[in-house]
């Protein structure tokens, strides 16, 4: 039986990443989704998952060299 309503952890965010041919906003919608089930996991934790899940582009330069 495969259980769907379980919570999320910031370990489970950050198996999530873009696909090669999936436009960034369609990432950060679904990042966005799966971040609304984990109630315990803080910003910045969220965004260290965010961050890891990008593909190679000059959008993961930019926010990778911002910090």
């Amino acid at each position: 039986m495969i259980q769907t309503d379980r919570l999320y952890s910031a370990d489970d965010l950050y198996t999530i990443r873009q696909r090669e041919d999936e436009p960034i906003r369609e990432y950060a919608a679904r990042f966005s989704h799966e971040y609304s089930r984990c109630p315990e996991t803080d910003n910045r934790a969220a965004y260290g998952a965010f961050k890891s899940g990008l593909r190679s582009s000059h959008f993961r330069y930019l926010v990778h060299s911002s910090n």
